[in-house]
């Protein structure tokens, strides 16, 4: 049987490593890029690359079967010190160098990671589905909403476009880091209760989709081995938990803690609806409950 092959970008962050751990467990021989790796993936179906994608896909990267791009910056530019401008020119350059690389070898398939954060808290009363249009105004939101027009638009009929959503997510290895320096309410949570401090929930209350980093490899292969959508598809469980919810599930399994309410800041999106499409119909999501205890578990191993 043929090796598949797969280029991840973005593989040294949070959700780029779980894909390129993730799909080389599927069996996908992964190269792995990023500019730096928080922990590089320890397995022999990786390779990983240390480059400036910006710069370019590098000349020794050889042509892959499959393309994911991950890479991303989510912190906001106040924070990274750079005008809006620089900060939708730090995510569309290597956007655009991935794309001259899909251009030129032309790859069966490129996923695009885009992210529920395209859309606004005003877009929807409660779930966001396809129907939705998204009108998020960040310079994170735009340059999301420019890549969803720009994947397509780049590429031939040779490559089968997919252009998937994420929600909100958590997993294994959250760490925060320069390009994403604010991790998940959950990664937060579980922080407080190892250190016995109080669980911070938002006075509003905010109920949202949550997915396990670990499910999404399996997920994406599906998606990929199905006929493209030719729009962008809601990748998320349908697992949706209110923050006060998961915190208290999150103290029930650690002991000794409790949530504490705390002043709401802005409003949060409605979380994020499923796209149903055939290809992940019956799909396994690992449920909340199960995912912390899997966090808590592999914190005893190591």
């Amino acid at each position: 049987m043929t090796e598949k092959r797969v280029l991840v970008t973005g593989a040294g962050g949070f959700v780029g490593r779980a894909l390129a751990l993730g799909l080389a467990d599927l069996g996908w021989r992964v190269i792995a890029l990023d500019r730096a790796f928080d922990t590089a993936p320890e397995d022999e179906g990786i390779r990983s690359v240390t480059a400036e994608l910006s710069h370019g896909v590098p000349t020794d990267v050889s042509e892959v079967d499959l393309v994911v791009h991950a890479a991303w910056v989510t912190t906001d530019p106040g924070a990274l010190g750079v005008t809006h401008a620089d900060h939708v020119a730090q995510n569309l350059r290597p956007l655009l160098a991935v794309l001259e690389y899909a251009a030129r070898t032309s790859p069966a398939a490129f996923v695009f990671l885009s992210s529920s954060g395209v859309f606004a808290a005003e877009d929807a009363t409660e779930g966001l589905t396809d129907a939705h249009d998204p009108t998020g105004s960040s310079p994170y939101a735009a340059a999301k909403r420019a890549g969803e027009l720009l994947v397509p638009a780049a590429l031939d009929e040779r490559t089968a476009i997919h252009v998937v959503r994420l929600g909100y997510l958590f997993g294994p290895g959250e760490v925060g880091r320069p390009s994403r320096q604010a991790v998940s309410p959950v990664a937060g949570w579980l922080e407080a209760a190892r250190d016995g401090r109080p669980l911070s929930v938002r006075s509003d209350d905010p109920p949202r989709d949550w997915t396990f980093t670990s499910d999404l490899a399996g997920a994406l292969e599906r998606v990929v081995d199905g006929s493209a959508a030719g729009r962008p598809v809601h990748l998320a469980s349908p697992h949706v938990f209110s923050d006060r919810a998961f915190a208290t599930l999150i103290a029930s399994q650690v002991g000794g803690v409790a949530p504490a309410t705390s002043p709401a800041s802005g409003r949060v999106k409605p979380p994020m609806v499923p796209s149903d499409i055939p290809a992940l119909r019956g799909f396994g999501w690992t449920d909340p409950a199960a995912g912390v205890q899997a966090l808590l578990a592999e914190e005893v191993v190591t």
